[in-house]
């Protein structure tokens, strides 16, 4: 994880991708698709967490409400 900008930040996009991995089936088949890939747990959850981060900027640029995709 990159170590510049505000760790409180850090903190809370990690805390917040943690449960998210556990609420969204999206993000919870990510984070099991990278430790299938045999990524450590901390850093899955990195990778889950820069998907996060592109998906609220997404969000916020779009003003588009998150409406998760369903498994097809």
């Amino acid at each position: 994880m990159e170590k510049r900008g505000s760790r409180y930040l850090r903190y809370a996009i990690y805390n917040a991708t943690k449960y998210v991995c556990i609420w969204d089936p999206t993000f919870a088949a990510y984070l099991s698709k990278k430790r299938a890939e045999g990524k450590h747990y901390n850093v899955a959850l990195s990778h889950a967490e820069k998907k996060l981060v592109r998906l609220i900027y997404a969000l916020e640029k779009s003003g588009l409400p998150y409406q998760p995709r369903t498994a097809a």
